[in-house]
Parts: C-alpha cells; sequence; structure tokens
C-alpha cells in the first residue's frame, strides 16, 4: 500500500522538467534538501504551505495540482512513452459493470500516473465508504487491472450477473471453483460461488493509494 499523491506528483514533474536535480530543485525553490527527500518518500504528507508554494510555481501549476486534488495537465501518449509512465482514469463505481466503455472519452476524467506499464483498460476508483476500514479507508484510491488473472485471496470486483450487483471484496479460490467475501449488515461475512458463465471477475486490485 502506497501513500499518495504528493510524493508522485512531485517524482513525476521532476521527469518532465528533464530530471531537474534535488540540489538544483533545492536552490530554486528555496526548499531545503532534506525536506524534498521526505516529500518523495512520503514521510512528510503535509508540507508547509511555503514549500507547496515555491513548488507549485517552479513547475507552473497550481497547489491542488500538485497535491492532486485536481488533475495535472493532459500529457500526449508521445511524452508518456519517452518517460515510461503511464495514466490510468479515475472512473464511476456505476460504470463498473460496463467497463471498458468504447463510447467514453477519458480525457474527462482525472489521471493516477503510474511508473509502470498496465493494461490499457485499467482504471481507478475512490473507496466510498469506510466498511473495509483499515484496508481501505474512505477516499482511497483503488487501481485495477482487467487483464491480470486473480489469485487465490486477491481483491476483485464482481458482476453478479442475475441481481446485476457489482461487489468489491477478496477472493477465495478452490477446485470447486472461485467465491467472493461479500460482508453482512451484522458485521459477519458469507461466501458466496460465482457461476461460471454468467458472473465475471471485472478487474483484480493491483494497487491502493491513501489520500491525505
Amino acid at each position: 500500500m502506497s501513500t499518495q499523491t504528493l510524493g508522485d506528483n512531485l517524482r513525476y514533474l521532476i521527469k518532465l522538467h528533464d530530471g531537474v536535480s534535488i540540489l538544483e530543485l533545492a536552490k530554486r525553490t528555496k526548499i531545503p534538501q532534506p525536506t524534498l527527500h521526505h516529500i518523495l518518500n512520503g514521510e512528510t504528507k503535509k508540507p508547509r504551505k511555503k514549500a507547496l508554494d515555491a513548488l507549485a510555481n517552479f513547475f507552473s501549476i497550481s497547489i491542488d495540482q500538485l497535491i492532486g486534488i485536481t488533475p495535472l495537465p493532459i500529457i500526449p501518449n508521445a511524452l508518456k512513452e519517452s518517460l515510461k509512465i503511464t495514466t490510468v482514469p479515475i472512473i464511476e463505481w456505476d460504470m463498473l459493470k460496463y467497463w471498458p466503455q468504447e463510447n467514453t472519452t477519458l480525457s474527462n476524467f482525472n489521471e493516477i500516473i503510474l511508473d509502470k506499464k498496465v493494461d490499457p483498460n485499467s482504471f481507478a476508483i475512490i473507496m466510498e465508504d469506510s466498511n473495509m476500514e483499515p484496508l481501505f479507508p474512505e477516499k482511497s484510491l483503488l487501481l485495477f487491472n482487467p487483464s491480470k488473472t486473480p489469485k487465490d485471496r486477491d481483491y476483485v470486483i464482481v458482476h453478479f450477473a442475475q441481481d446485476d450487483a457489482v461487489i468489491f471484496n477478496r477472493l477465495f479460490v478452490d477446485n470447486s471453483g472461485h467465491y467472493i467475501k461479500q460482508n453482512q449488515e451484522d458485521g459477519n461475512a458469507q461466501l458466496t460461488k460465482l457461476k461460471q458463465g454468467n458472473d465475471k471477475i471485472i478487474a483484480t486490485l493491483f494497487e491502493v493509494r491513501l489520500q491525505f
């Protein structure tokens, strides 16, 4: 589980600016090098406003873009390739059962930056409630890969055809089939078997990012 998004955004912005060194960035923003290292490593999650102002001004973006409240400018695909980064859209829960949607314009969505290649139909969603805390806190970002083959005890999103319901929880696999854990209102849980040919595993979780 990784803490997000300031450190990753700063790392990405450094790449965009020809890999400016931490020493040079410290000189030009008047932010101590240790502070910059702490931000990049996720040790400083709430820097002083003076430091945020200096970084935002240096990279010509807003503070909200810097800390991940609003998206960074759209990145051309050629630039993504040269920087060896990928972006995935943050979609809505009600889109999951139909994902990927051919008529969806991805430029309408906020994006998450990754420093690795993933399936082009990968996506992120925001945890809407606290039902699965502390593992998945409310408002955390959940990143999913539709082409990743789920293994026993992976977390997945499943679409149940009969109820037309979408469930996010842990998957259990044995010789008799696939089962998804479902939390009950009384605090207990039950395992529901997926019906082969009807129910569909939409995607497998591969990363969680906390938002502060």
